[in-house]
């Protein structure tokens, strides 16, 4: 099995549901994450899977014509083939895309070489410094969906904020922010903060406040004392995050004006974020995230783990990460709680906002063919979608920073 080889490779792309429409300030995720599978077939026969997102669209042909080019390369030559058919300078002429594509087959390929070795991901990655992951409550206003959902009002944030805590034992909570008018995010953190005495928070309105906004929204949450851990993307770009520095001590924390190697270099010298949250998917894998956690402990900043959005193969390749990254020093973000269902027999469990690391071999999840064919099915069905789109503002669009926020009963 040492001398494995990559025998054959298969794409799906599955429609899983979620709980119900989730609203973010560049539109909505409907009622189901679109998630692109990987299947790699060992000349053993052995199987390693992935997983990656689109943004409501299907990877599968980008996948499957880089995958035709694997066959018979080393299931070992992890490096060999990222810098023959994904490389960091090919990567230069699509963007966010090739990293994102890499990180499903990486995940697939440590996964057969974790199954051919007998030990678990993390142990190929250094060996786990965590035998828990501490996650974060993702919360948005949602859309109502079969009785699900509804969340707009603070006190109706409140209580989905409850049941997770409830449910899951979150003690930290990330909103989604920049749907509303910032001053409803504002009272919804001033809640939270009040009805949730021990919890800390964080704020994402994915750049939509201009800095005057923000600046307010900032220095508001530090006179009324709201536990804050940081404030995710308030602005756009590195020099408005800069600007913005000189308003509040919040710590400023990013997933969009940091996203190569090279944008650290210019977020250092500008000073611009304090918190840099990295994934495996935008950042070249698992030893990717892992090289980004190097990075920021040389120059000072702080390692958090971003969420695109994932199922069970995606989430529990973030845990392997996570377990054996040091400079990791906030808890995870993940969307898991939103899943109705999953493509994996056993969904990953949070048990006081913890997520335990897998020792089986690779990745440790049995995958469920049956949940394929069935969200394989409802794809096809549903198709794709973009979610820069609001079905009950058809003529909305978004724009950077927001002039036209959504419409909500609590602040008119």
């Amino acid at each position: 099995m040492r001398n494995d080889t990559i025998k054959s490779i298969e794409v799906y792309t599955v429609a899983v549901p979620i709980e119900a429409p989730l609203r973010h300030s560049n539109g909505v995720h409907p009622g189901w994450f679109t998630m692109t599978l990987i299947k790699i077939t060992s000349s053993s026969g052995a199987e390693g899977w992935g997983e990656v997102g689109g943004g409501g669209f299907s990877v599968k042909n980008f996948l499957e014509s880089i995958g035709k080019n694997l066959i018979g390369e080393s299931i070992f030559n992890v490096q060999r083939i990222q810098w023959k058919y994904v490389s960091p300078i090919t990567a230069t002429y699509y963007n966010q895309l090739l990293p994102q594509i890499w990180f499903p087959i990486e995940t697939a390929l440590l996964d057969l070489q974790g199954k051919a070795l007998g030990i678990p991901i993390h142990s190929l990655l250094g060996g786990k410094i965590r035998d828990e992951i501490v996650a974060s409550a993702y919360i948005f206003p949602r859309y109502t969906r079969d009785g699900r959902g509804g969340e707009t009002t603070p006190e109706e944030i409140l209580k989905l904020a409850k049941k997770w805590k409830e449910k899951y034992g979150f003690k930290i909570y990330k909103l989604k922010a920049g749907v509303f008018k910032p001053i409803h995010d504002l009272d919804v953190l001033k809640l939270l903060n009040d009805e949730l005495p021990t919890a800390l928070f964080r704020v994402d309105p994915n750049g939509a406040w201009n800095i005057m906004d923000a600046a307010h929204v900032g220095s508001q949450l530090e006179r009324f004392g709201v536990r804050m851990e940081y404030l995710e993307d308030p602005v756009w770009d590195m020099g408005n995050m800069a600007r913005l520095r000189d308003f509040v001590k919040i710590p400023l924390a990013t997933n969009t004006c940091v996203t190569r190697f090279e944008d650290l270099i210019a977020a250092h010298s500008l000073k611009a974020v304090d918190v840099i949250l990295g994934d495996p998917h935008w950042w070249w894998g698992l030893r990717g995230y892992q090289q980004l956690g190097r990075v920021c402990g040389a120059l000072g900043l702080t390692l958090g783990m971003h969420s695109p959005g994932e199922l069970g193969i995606g989430l529990t390749a973030m845990v392997h990460a996570a377990a054996s990254t040091p400079q990791l020093a906030t808890a995870i973000d993940t969307h898991y709680m939103h899943l109705l269902d999953d493509v994996i027999k056993s969904r990953v469990e949070i048990i006081n906002g913890r997520i335990k690391v897998p020792d089986d071999p690779g990745l440790g999840v049995e995958i469920d063919y049956n949940k394929i064919e069935k969200y394989q099915a409802l794809y096809y069905e549903v198709k794709e979608y973009s979610y820069a789109a609001d079905p009950a503002r058809p003529e909305w669009y978004p724009i950077i920073p927001e002039t036209s926020y959504a419409p909500c009963p609590c602040h008119k």
